[in-house]
């Protein structure tokens, strides 16, 4: 997401988040969390580009490393549920998402 939206991560004061979200599903759990992310973008001006996932079920804890947005090109509004897929392969989750620009 934060690719798309073109953001470039200040490589000075590097910051560390933990998240937990929980969900009833796996689809909700990514809408969730995408969600979450961007919130943080838009009101503390903080991205990240490092990410250790631990998802158990539908629960899922993050522990996330970034650092100031130095320059976007794009906003993203919103995530949505329109055309999510979620599906399972040999070497993991894959996804496919639409984001509202």
């Amino acid at each position: 997401m934060f690719e798309l939206m073109g953001i470039d991560v200040s490589e000075e004061s590097r910051c560390h988040r933990q998240v937990e979200i929980g969900a009833d599903d796996r689809e909700q759990l990514m809408v969730s969390f995408l969600e979450e992310l961007l919130f943080i973008a838009d009101s503390e001006d903080l991205a990240f580009d490092g990410f250790m996932l631990n998802l158990v079920d539908t629960n899922l804890l993050a522990r996330l490393e970034g650092g100031f947005i130095v320059s976007r090109t794009k906003e993203i509004k919103a995530v949505t549920y329109h055309y999510l897929e979620i599906s399972e392969t040999k070497r993991g989750l894959k996804t496919s998402i639409i984001f509202d620009v």
